[in-house]
């Protein structure tokens, strides 16, 4: 049986309020995230390197005169890769409930991966993972400390695996992150309306790097 290098993930319903659709997947050793509200433009990478980014594309570079390809980075971090037999905490991505909305243009949810609405407050938690090398795919492991959505295999043996988990998310907390969101996309000369949806980059102490999805209102 072939195992998939990618996946699609959303939090909602297809004919109710929903996220965006958040494609995983992996090339050799490398992986990637996006968000279709990106379109082309823009994509995490976590290379095998350790040198990771969240970045706009060639092609968000091309679409304006005067765009340098130096300048298309939002964040950059370095990764270790994991050792012993830990697996690695690598990246995290946090869908909070006041951010569904109805999307009432045509997408191809076809191979989309559906989790539940959150409760009121709350957030799901896509959990990103690399693991030591193993033949074994972490599904089959009953050690996991939460819901297994997919694991993805690197070509050095590691895999890269997604959790999920639902948490408390007091919405009071997103609105500075929506503001200074919002103060972005206007300093790019985008003025914020509520069919828009954005995402802010997050990192602490207590978590590893992630991305939160927001709506501008």
């Amino acid at each position: 049986m072939k195992i998939p290098r990618e996946i699609r993930i959303a939090i909602g319903s297809p004919t109710d309020k929903r996220s965006t659709i958040w494609k995983f997947f992996v090339t050799k050793n490398d992986i990637y995230i996006a968000s279709r509200m990106f379109g082309a433009d823009s994509k995490v990478s976590l290379h095998e390197s350790g040198q990771c980014q969240w970045s706009a594309t060639g092609i968000w570079v091309q679409k304006v005169q005067g765009r340098r390809n130096a300048d298309r980075h939002f964040q950059k971090w370095a990764m270790p890769r994991p050792s012993g037999s830990s697996a690695l905490h690598a990246f995290q991505v946090r869908i909070p409930e006041t951010e569904l909305r109805i999307i009432d243009i045509a997408e191809d949810l076809d191979a989309v991966k559906w989790l539940e609405t959150p409760p009121t407050a709350h957030t799901v938690s896509l959990e990103c993972y690399i693991t030591p090398p193993s033949e074994a795919s972490p599904e089959l492991s009953s050690a996991l400390p939460l819901p297994h959505i997919a694991s993805l295999p690197l070509t050095d043996g590691r895999w890269f695996t997604i959790l999920h988990h639902t948490a408390s998310l007091d919405g009071r907390d997103l609105e500075p992150i929506r503001l200074e969101m919002n103060a972005r996309a206007r300093a790019a000369g985008i003025e914020p309306n509520p069919r828009h949806r954005g995402s802010a980059f997050t990192n602490s102490e207590s978590g590893p790097p992630g991305l939160i999805e927001l709506c501008t209102t």
